[in-house]
This record gives C-alpha cells, sequence and structure tokens, in this order.
C-alpha cells in the first residue's frame, strides 16, 4: 500500500519556488551587466573618426585583410593629418614629393603623400586600431585630398 506523501508527489512551497526565481533574474542580471558593454561595441561600433565635409568614395571589404573605406575632402593634407593628431593619433609626415627637383607649387596635379597616421579609438567592448593614409595633389574632381582608412 502506498503512502499518501507519495500519492502527491514532491511538493515544493510556493516561497521556495519564488525565491529560486529570483535568485535566477539575480544572476542573469549579473551575466547580462557583463557581456552587454561588449556586445554593444560589437554591433554598434564606435568607428574611426573622419573629418567633417569629407565624402566616402569607396567601401572595400577584402575576402582577406582589414577592411577599409576611400574618402575625398577639399581640406589640405596637412589639415587631415592635424585632425587625426588631435583625435588622438600619431602621423609620420612625409618630408617632401617623390620627386624632390619639384616643389609642390610647380605641378599642382602631381599627387603625393602627405602623412600616415594611427590611432586607437576606444568602445565598450574593445579599443580598434585605426591607419590613414594620407595624400593630397589630385584634381578637383577626384580630391583634392584623398585618404584612405583602415580599421583593424
Amino acid at each position: 500500500m502506498e503512502s499518501e506523501a507519495t500519492k502527491r508527489g514532491l511538493r515544493i512551497p510556493l516561497w521556495v519556488g519564488l525565491l529560486g526565481m529570483v535568485a535566477a533574474l539575480g544572476v542573469a542580471a549579473l551575466i547580462l551587466s557583463r557581456v552587454s558593454g561588449p556586445l554593444y561595441g560589437l554591433v554598434f561600433r564606435s568607428g574611426v573618426p573622419v573629418p567633417d565635409g569629407a565624402i566616402e568614395i569607396e567601401h572595400v571589404k577584402p575576402d582577406k585583410g582589414a577592411a577599409y573605406r576611400i574618402y575625398r575632402t577639399e581640406q589640405a593634407g596637412r589639415e587631415v593629418a592635424a585632425f587625426y593628431e588631435a583625435a588622438g593619433g600619431t602621423c609620420v609626415y612625409s618630408v617632401a614629393p617623390a620627386n624632390p627637383d619639384l616643389s609642390d607649387s610647380a605641378r599642382p596635379d602631381q599627387a603625393h603623400n602627405v602623412a600616415r597616421c594611427r590611432g586607437r579609438s576606444e568602445n565598450a567592448a574593445r579599443g580598434s586600431g585605426w591607419e590613414v593614409f594620407i595624400a593630397e595633389g589630385y584634381g578637383p574632381d577626384e580630391g583634392p585630398t584623398i585618404f584612405r582608412v583602415y580599421e583593424y
């Protein structure tokens, strides 16, 4: 003959079940508070700063290597480099155009490198590195300044 306790099954008091649910919610909130920042940073990346007035002309996502964007602007190359230095980057400036016999004013349509800038953007998830290659001397329909932005 079965006892009455085994017929009813194991009973857990209502307050124990509620306490367990509150504890589970607390653990879930703790886990969510730890991962919400990195998840937000992965979904909504802070991106690389871009000077005002710059127009994106190309966005390339190669199968291998870092994606990059190409921008053009009316600003001088050194102004773009100064913008990236103000954004926390460090820039290495080119000393002279590729042909030392020509001054910048002698051939304004001759494109040449101005600077390479590197920096980091800190966001909730992780810091992302960026690198910018700046060149000027392009024609008015192309630039006159074009820069390529990589984000790592």
